[in-house]
């Protein structure tokens, strides 16, 4: 009766172990390319795809074009582009493409209009250096379209000497109507490893029309930022790899430029890291990329949906890697499998339709509609 009793149990406790993960099914992807050329930004310095997002009727906006400073709307199911205006004027650019619209947020919309935040990096002709700068905008979609510029939501300081600029960031992800979260790269400022000289630069932000909050510290260029209910997630660029997905938390320094998982450039880089291939002391990111992939924006896919096992996992887009990066997160700081799936393509931003596609666009000038392959 003992035994019995001991067989039972033992069974139990067999039946309640958790499983061993099974592997999650390969991605392969069906992708439907569109050229844009008109959207894409040229400069002396190369090409760079434009900034997107999508409309709730499924327009979407592009930032950028010759003037790197202009708004379009696209309509995906006519193949039209209008123009809606700029954002900016000429005197607030160099030729170069970096000199561009980086992120556009909406915060509300009708079918008509909408309100928007436009983040770029500004140049200051008087001082010949540059700020990463966020502005309200109206925008008026109807007969007569029209782009007014509001009030100036944010500013960075100090104001970086253009011959040092570079890791602007300056993606946005919207928290609600009236406010949103910023990232701010470190600009190739050479004292960002001052705390008391970096002002606002290497952070992130939570920014309204009146109000500014640093929520973290110590990054490099955040070119990705995503929200999952509370949850802030940002990817960021290492030196030469050490690239890295982090949860964002209030007041915590993730390390920049005193740690990281990369590698110094050369005796000539604006910036040493005293402690390569560590975290120590710092706070260490969910997963890291040696070698480098040059992570951009990251998107959730949708639960439920036709993704399959891989839906409402992280995506996040890659320059030098030409790929998009599948990441299923076990729970909120746990990194589960990953699966890097090749688009030939450069990918500059992302954003879901209202069907769960994902659409792209990359440094070549095209749109991509991004589906699993049935």
């Amino acid at each position: 009766m003992r035994r019995g009793f001991l067989a039972t149990a033992i069974l139990i406790l067999i039946s309640t172990l958790p499983a061993t993960a099974s592997e999650l099914p390969e991605i392969k992807l069906s992708i439907q390319s569109i050229d844009t050329p008109t959207a894409q930004v040229r400069g002396s310095n190369g090409e760079r795809g434009a900034a997107i997002a999508q409309l709730a009727d499924g327009r979407l906006l592009l930032g950028g074009g010759s003037t790197g400073l202009t708004l379009f709307l696209y309509d995906l199911t006519t193949a039209k582009q209008r123009t809606i205006g700029r954002a900016g004027t000429s005197a607030e650019r160099l030729n170069d493409s970096r000199f561009a619209i980086t992120d556009i947020a909406v915060l509300t919309q009708t079918a008509d209009t909408a309100q928007l935040l436009i983040s770029y990096p500004r140049y200051n002709s008087a001082r010949d250096c540059v700020t990463v700068v966020v502005h309200s905008y109206q925008a008026n979609f109807g007969t007569q379209p029209s782009l007014k510029r509001g009030k100036l939501w944010f500013q960075s300081n100090p104001c970086v000497p253009v011959g040092a600029v570079q890791h602007a960031a300056g993606r946005m992800e919207v928290i609600d109507a009236k406010s949103a979260y910023l990232t701010i790269g470190d600009l190739g400022y050479p004292e960002i490893g001052d705390k008391a000289k970096r002002g606002t630069l290497g952070s992130v932000m939570q920014i309204s029309a009146n109000k500014v909050n640093q929520i973290s510290s110590g990054h490099r260029n955040a070119q990705g930022i995503l929200l999952i209910g509370k949850d802030l997630y940002t990817s960021e660029h290492g030196p030469r790899g050490g690239d890295e997905l982090n949860l964002i938390q209030q007041g915590v320094d993730y390390g920049w430029p005193i740690v990281t998982y990369g590698e110094r450039y050369s005796l000539g880089d604006y910036v040493k890291p005293t402690n390569p291939e560590s975290h120590n002391g710092f706070r260490k990111p969910l997963t890291y990329w040696v070698p480098s992939v040059a992570p951009t924006e990251l998107i959730q896919l949708p639960a439920n949906s036709a993704w399959g096992q891989w839906s409402s996992s992280i995506v996040m887009g890659t320059l030098r890697e030409e790929s998009l990066i599948f990441i299923q997160m076990k729970n909120k700081r746990v990194v589960g499998q990953m699966q890097t799936v090749n688009v030939n393509e450069r990918i500059r931003d992302m954003d879901l339709t209202n069907d769960g596609s994902i659409i792209a666009t990359t440094d070549s000038g095209k749109l991509l509609i991004i589906n699993p392959q049935s």
